[in-house]
């Protein structure tokens, strides 16, 4: 059975950490595993963060979270694609929106003047 606890860093190596547990015993845990939205700066955790971990029968177990509810200052991008883009005066680069080229795309029905156009097409 899974136990949920209360803990300090106690030190911490690539993708693990050791906790020291708030229950009397003050015994660290062995390596367990840091998620990866959690470690380097999105965690921003170090010695002595008090933390939520979660430790299994076979002496495993995986951190939960920041007693603090907090986290770094920088969140990892999760994006499904990319943007590329060259500058005013150049060739190379353009933007796409939903099938859309920010480059090329064309408006119809369009007289010269000073009126503003429609959404692109």
């Amino acid at each position: 059975m899974a136990q949920i606890e209360k803990g300090t860093i106690a030190g911490i190596s690539g993708n693990k950490a050791r906790v020291i547990p708030s229950a009397a015993s003050g015994r660290p845990t062995a390596q367990i595993t840091i998620p990866w939205h959690m470690r380097g700066q999105s965690g921003n955790l170090q010695k002595g963060t008090e933390v939520a971990f979660v430790l299994f029968e076979d002496s495993t177990g995986l951190l939960l979270g920041r007693m603090d509810g907090e986290w770094g200052a920088y969140l990892p991008g999760l994006t499904a694609g990319s943007i590329e883009a060259g500058s005013v005066t150049s060739d190379k680069g353009d933007v796409t929106a939903s099938g859309i080229s920010l480059k090329n795309h064309r408006h119809g029905g369009v007289e010269t003047g000073s009126g503003d156009t429609g959404a692109a097409k």
